[in-house]
């Protein structure tokens, strides 16, 4: 007899490949705005990352503007997809001067960022100016100064954009993550210490909170 083909799987696979996914991300990249450990649903519907190539130009174009919050496939080779925000658009040109940005030439009023080292000056803090290729992005971290970023790998391409977090479902303090492979055992030890932790450590405060 053939296999019986598992239709409950096959279906929450296309739902979080292609229409909304819980993801999370583990690094201080985005704070204040995504702490790590907050757990988000991800809208992934119609965006190219999630597409093969011959089907990209039948798919609406998703807008992507201005302070919209990304995730897309690293161009680092990273596994895990990057949360950042959209600072410059195609065409705009981008600059940093001694940490404030310019986009064609106007400073940006930027509420949401934050610096951790104050040590002005330093190479992460000025940029440019370069003009943003067609159908691409310069993303940046609110968190400036621990952040991955465009100022340093370029630009991303809008075929490796996945989605736009939504809100927060679950936020649960945690220790940003640590590249590597981990043991069996090590799973085991992170889950117990979730299980132990779940109500003192759980943030209730960040449940519902969008993303923005």
């Amino acid at each position: 007899m053939g296999r019986k083909p598992d239709w409950h799987g096959g279906l929450c696979h296309r739902l979080t490949t292609l229409i909304a996914q819980a993801t999370q991300v583990p690094t201080p990249s985005m704070e204040p705005t995504i702490h790590v450990g907050d757990h988000f649903f991800l809208d992934k519907i119609a965006f190219p990352g999630n597409y093969p190539v011959p089907m990209r130009k039948l798919l609406p174009q998703r807008h992507v503007g201005h302070g919209d919050i990304i995730a897309f496939k690293p161009p680092t080779g990273d596994p895990i997809p990057f949360v950042k925000r959209v600072i410059g658009v195609s065409g705009d040109t981008i600059e940093m001067k001694n940490r404030d940005v310019y986009v064609n030439g106007h400073k940006l009023d930027e509420p949401y960022k934050i610096y951790t080292d104050y040590n002005p000056e330093t190479s992460r803090d000025n940029y440019g100016p370069m003009v943003v290729p067609e159908n691409n992005f310069f993303v940046m971290g609110d968190n400036r100064d621990n952040s991955n970023d465009s100022r340093y790998w370029g630009f991303v391409d809008r075929n490796s954009i996945i989605g736009k977090p939504l809100f927060v479902y679950w936020s649960y303090e945690s220790d940003p993550y640590v590249p590597g492979d981990k043991t069996i055992r090590e799973w085991v030890d992170d889950y117990l210490l979730v299980a132990m932790h779940f109500f003192d450590r759980t943030r209730w405060f960040r449940t519902g909170t969008m993303i923005q």
